[in-house]
């Protein structure tokens, strides 16, 4: 009983090389090597830690892609880790953006949406979404 991991080898090497850029691009802003006018600094702000989470997660999606060219079964297993690690990074940036939503408004302070969206967080976002209808299109 043969299954086809094409649309998750592809989705693993995809996801791994968005989080992987997104994070190198935090981190090398994080530490001077990249300006900070690089890209958007709104939606890949410089952040060291934040930057060096994203490229573990890209990592955990790489070698992913690693175990499906071996034929492995074990790269969905990564996969679908990687995917929680989108999800619990997503949902723990969406409740800081909350935060410090609520914290602007007791401190009576300026708070923009777009300050707050963090590569986690739409990232995060994008994988659920993109899970969702994987999942939708997968039972038919």
């Amino acid at each position: 009983m043969e299954r086809n991991y094409s649309d998750l080898k592809f989705f693993s090497l995809l996801w791994g090389i968005l989080y992987v850029a997104a994070g190198l691009i935090q981190v090398g802003k994080g530490v001077g090597l990249l300006s900070a006018s690089f890209l958007s600094s709104s939606l890949l702000p410089a952040e060291l830690a934040g930057g060096l989470v994203l490229v573990v997660i890209g990592a955990v999606f790489f070698i992913a892609t690693f175990e499906f060219s071996k034929d492995s079964f074990e790269g969905s297993a990564y996969t679908y880790v990687g995917i929680l690690l989108c999800l619990v990074f997503g949902t723990l940036y969406f409740l800081c953006m909350v935060a410090d939503l609520m914290n602007a408004i007791l401190a009576m302070e300026k708070w923009t949406f777009v300050d707050s969206f963090k590569p986690a967080l739409y990232l995060g976002i994008l994988s659920a979404v993109v899970y969702a209808v994987g999942k939708t299109g997968s039972d038919r």
